[in-house]
């Protein structure tokens, strides 16, 4: 009896420690993170651009678990919105995963150093971001979300340039159709207005009335004036000759 009530009891206190050394790796690791923005003091990101983001992960002193980066990932936030509100992220950032579990640990005196890259679409504003990483503990094999940064940028639009060969192609492109589609409405309107003007018309022949001549060789008629007028017209004029005195 008394070897049964030592065995239970040694069985209990291996069960119970085995619960709390669970536990205890439920728990996130403690990792220290430092985000940096390489040559970005003002967290400026350019639409269609690249923006770096680097994450240097470290552990701190005392730390018995051996823990590795798996993937990284980010989305942009809403300033105006809350957590919790559905439509808090506008849009979520290409997930980065890591081909080898990245061990969090010194090695030749360098911290281990996860660079990100930050690709915007939006117009000039200021958002909030928020990156995140998946970590896991390789001696329970638990894998933990761990938030890495939460902050804001400014998103830009990349300055313009005379040169950029991409713009001046879309100009080429619109100057092409504009030349085409003039081409064609002068061809449909224009010249079709322009001929008909300069086109000559034919004189028709005027025609000539012929005029009745009456039988004294007049080529008018005579009936209608009074016969006052007819005598008057008939009398010849005489000329007076005034002598001088």
């Amino acid at each position: 009896m008394r070897y049964a009530a030592v065995l239970v009891l040694s069985l209990w206190f291996l069960s119970f420690c085995a619960l709390v050394h669970a536990q205890s790796h439920e728990d996130p690791p403690e990792i220290n993170v430092a985000t940096t923005f390489p040559n970005n003091p003002f967290n400026i990101v350019k639409n269609g651009e690249a923006t770096r983001v680097v994450f240097t992960f470290s552990q701190p002193r005392g730390a018995d678990r051996a823990v590795s980066v798996r993937s990284l990932t980010g989305a942009f936030l809403d300033p105006a919105r809350q957590d919790g509100h559905k439509r808090r992220v506008l849009r979520n950032m290409t997930t980065r995963v890591m081909h080898d579990d990245m061990l969090i640990q010194i090695v030749d005196g360098k911290p281990l150093q996860l660079p990100f890259d930050v690709y915007s679409e939006f117009k000039p504003q200021k958002l909030d971001v928020e990156f995140r990483a998946m970590v896991s503990d390789r001696s329970s094999s638990n894998n933990y979300n761990v938030l890495l940064y939460r902050g804001s940028v400014t998103v830009e639009e990349p300055p313009q340039s005379l040169w950029d060969w991409q713009l001046l192609s879309v100009y080429a492109i619109v100057l092409a159709l504009l030349g085409g589609v003039g081409y064609w409405m002068y061809n449909a309107y224009i010249a079709p207005m322009l001929r008909t003007k300069t086109v000559p018309t034919k004189r028709r022949d005027a025609k000539t009335t012929p005029v009745a001549v009456s039988s004294n060789g007049k080529t008018y008629d005579e009936d209608w004036i009074p016969e006052s007028l007819q005598n008057q017209q008939q009398r010849p004029r005489t000329r007076k000759n005034r002598s001088r005195k």
